[in-house]
């Protein structure tokens, strides 16, 4: 977790070979729409034999299974509709306009569909042990070829994020999250306890537990991983959350608890 070397290993890679297949075939399909303008019939015939030659290319092995190759709602709209979210459409162009508010109003509906995936913990309770938790934003295994089905995966939040001061190495694909509490006004013993007391309804503990459960319910096309929810009820490669209940508990402490490292 403390270098992005070849040899380094990510709970990303969940979705490392759907991320490849999507580059593909964003970048045939999307090229293709861009030059033939309504040719959608073609377009959506490339994409399919784009999969299928992706499909016949990859073997299960370990925890990487085909089945990760199929995309869910969202990652078929990020994967063929990202490259539309900056468009720029001139406000004469009612068909552009029109297409555009199609477009705004899928993605809303199937942020929805993440938000709904968020559950609270069973014992209503937020919180776990900050120790563990630098464990775990410390931990890159899970979800690779060479992982046992039985081990538990890792947060590898380092590998994206900034999180104490004494981390040497650190990814910056996502923003600093050094003193993320303290920040937030959770600067004592006292406060935080404050904090525990009306977790059900605080703003900063329901949106940080939201943001580890389901990223997608609030940023539809982040990469951040959906650490927290199944992908797809019907696939055993996407049936298990990459983290358990208990290991986001231990990431809501690293992250909230004044005497982590994260707020030191």
């Amino acid at each position: 977790m403390h270098s992005l070397f070849s040899n380094y290993k990510s709970p990303c890679s969940v979705a490392a070979t759907v991320a490849f297949a999507a580059s593909v075939i964003l970048l045939t399909s999307c090229t293709l729409a861009r030059k033939n303008g309504d040719e959608i019939g073609e377009d959506a015939n490339l994409r399919a034999q784009t999969l299928s030659v992706i499909s016949e290319s990859f073997e299960t092995k370990g925890q990487a299974t085909v089945e990760r190759l199929n995309q869910d709602s969202t990652q078929r709209f990020c994967s063929t509709q990202r490259d539309l979210k900056n468009s720029t459409l001139s406000a004469s162009s009612i068909h552009n306009t029109l297409q555009t508010q199609s477009i705004s109003e899928l993605m809303e509906k199937i942020r929805l569909e993440n938000l709904a995936q968020i559950k609270p913990p069973a014992d209503s309770n937020y919180f776990g042990d900050f120790k563990r938790g630098e464990s775990i934003a410390q931990d890159g295994r899970g979800k690779t070829w060479t992982d046992r089905a039985d081990s538990p995966s890792g947060g590898n939040c380092y590998n994206c994020h900034r999180l104490s001061k004494s981390e040497l190495s650190y990814g910056t694909l996502g923003p600093s999250l050094y003193q993320y509490g303290k920040l937030r006004g959770i600067t004592s013993i006292e406060s935080f306890q404050e904090k525990l007391n009306s977790s059900s309804t605080d703003p900063i503990i329901q949106y940080t537990w939201g943001v580890l459960m389901n990223s997608k319910a609030f940023n539809l096309c982040t990469v951040m991983p959906r650490f927290g929810v199944s992908l797809n009820a019907q696939s055993k490669d996407h049936s298990a959350p990459i983290l358990n209940e208990q290991q986001i508990k231990d990431l809501m402490s690293l992250l909230l608890d004044p005497r982590s490292a994260v707020n030191d």
